[in-house]
């Protein structure tokens, strides 16, 4: 009866369904939600960006938030937001990721590639250096590069920014 019991148990648990695992990006991207970036688009006033990031703020001007968030605590992986405005809005997101290792960041890289590639389109990569064009639901032009600055920095470091532009 034990054997029986337990063999019951194995199939039940080795069956269930695994919980879907979240998106990574999602929680340094917020994907889920409207905006190029966590909830932001380009235009937002600075009061409506600092409600959405108040618990991240670790420097507040006039014309610019900055933002320290870790990913997980199990890897040491963290980024740092920049967030620059004027008189008309956001203008410039910088999203500085400084991930654990090189293979984490190789990693982190290919997902934000991935990810960006299947919203905006897809653009190709040219020695650690690719870029995406698109637009707001304001309306604005908006060059997204992303950048793995690993070499120069001497360390795991990759830069997106998110810039308004001119162009029509």
């Amino acid at each position: 009866m034990k054997r029986q019991l337990l063999i019951l148990s194995f199939l039940f648990f080795g069956c269930a369904e695994q919980a879907p695992q979240p998106d990574p990006l999602d929680g340094i991207l917020g994907a889920s939600e409207k905006g190029v970036f966590r909830g932001s688009d380009i235009g937002d006033s600075q009061m409506d960006v600092l409600d959405r990031e108040a618990e991240h703020v670790v420097y507040n001007m006039p014309d610019e938030l900055t933002c320290r968030i870790p990913v997980t605590l199990k890897d040491s992986t963290f980024y740092d937001i920049t967030y620059n405005f004027d008189e008309t809005g956001l203008y410039v997101i910088a999203l500085d990721i400084f991930p654990s290792s090189v293979e984490v960041s190789r990693t982190l890289f290919d997902d934000f590639k991935q990810h960006y590639d299947l919203r905006f389109g897809a653009t190709s990569e040219d020695d650690g250096f690719t870029m995406w064009n698109a637009r707001s639901a304001k309306g604005t032009n908006i060059e997204i590069t992303m950048i793995d600055e690993g070499r120069e920095a001497g360390r795991p470091y990759i830069s997106v920014v998110f810039l308004e532009t001119n162009a029509e």
